[in-house]
């Protein structure tokens, strides 16, 4: 039976009619929806548990169907990756978790910098309801090094937060591990810089030290932390982790949030079209700036990147 969305300029369902849909059905509704999908349809497929794990496990285990990832893919299918890893996040058990890391390593093999870029940040989060055993899985995805770097920093804040619900012995021990990664001369530069900055997120003065050394070997152009950022930690003296400033990943789903991209879209469509119309045709706008991606320079020219800097405030 097919569930009808109620007379709206965005989708929304009745409960009712999405709890007779079933797993296939829900994927034929979010592949529809593309990223206009509401919270109350991501809400039923989560629902679905380990049905609706097994039918996403397809997105990434299936090596024959690769129209998710290539760049053929209708928008749906682009927006069912996010999706899945969304619902994913709500859905709680081993096979949730597993899924989730595979995602990880999946979006590092298409070089999928954009669904990198909406999940950013927000992967420890993700990972919250999951158990102790996805920690072996996260660890072996940090410490991968034929994996990217932005991938195994994702993977270090997981493992950052998994140890911080453990309590303040697991989380120290943790610390002491990534802080013993920055160190490494063997290892990827910008991961051991992104690990020294995820390091003032949780200020040790046994860390004060290294992560001092480690800021002045950076260039201007690469810069994640400088002194000032190092003296505002310290003096904080607070954990302070950056999941907790991005806040609910789930927020994307929200009505406003959805009439926001939508208004977006419109926009920059307009612009598109006046730019392919002859000079003395255009018409005049002000065009907003690109999108910036978390990992971009800041575009207020501080040297640092945009996830460290103003996107917090926007936040």
């Amino acid at each position: 039976m097919e569930a009808e969305p109620i007379a709206s300029a965005l989708p929304q369902y009745r409960p009712e009619h999405l709890a007779l849909l079933d797993v296939e059905a829900l994927i034929e509704r979010l592949l529809a929806d593309e990223d206009r999908a509401p919270r109350e349809l991501i809400d039923e497929c989560a629902r679905r548990g380990e049905a609706m794990v097994e039918r996403l496990a397809v997105l990434v285990q299936d090596e024959q169907d690769e129209r998710y990832w290539d760049e053929s893919g209708t928008a749906g299918e682009w927006w069912l990756r996010l999706h899945a890893v969304m619902i994913l996040g709500l859905i709680p058990g081993d096979r949730a978790a597993a899924l989730l890391v595979s995602f990880m390593r999946r979006m590092h093999e298409a070089h999928d910098t954009d669904l990198q870029d909406w999940l950013s940040g927000h992967w420890p989060v993700l990972f919250w309801n999951k158990p102790e055993g996805s920690v072996p899985l996260l660890r072996a995805l940090a410490q991968d090094r034929s994996i990217d770097w932005y991938t195994r920093t994702q993977a270090v804040e997981c493992l950052m937060a998994a140890a911080q619900r453990q309590g303040a012995a697991a989380l120290d021990t943790e610390l002491d591990w990534v802080a013993r990664l920055a160190a490494d001369e063997a290892e990827d530069w910008t991961l051991r810089l992104a690990s020294a900055c995820s390091l003032l997120d949780f200020p040790r003065e046994r860390h004060r030290s290294f992560i001092e050394k480690l800021a002045q070997r950076q260039s201007q152009a690469e810069k994640y932390y400088d002194d000032g950022d190092i003296e505002r930690a310290y003096a904080i003296g607070k954990d302070m982790p950056q999941w907790d400033s991005l806040g609910d990943p789930w927020k994307f789903y929200q009505p406003q949030a959805i009439a926001e991209r939508q208004a977006r879209w419109a926009q920059e469509d307009a612009e598109s079209e006046d730019d392919d119309l002859p000079d003395d045709m255009a018409l005049p706008f002000v065009r907003v700036a690109a999108k910036v991606g978390r990992n971009d320079p800041c575009p207020c020219g501080s040297g640092k990147k945009y996830k460290k800097c103003c996107l917090l405030d926007e936040d």
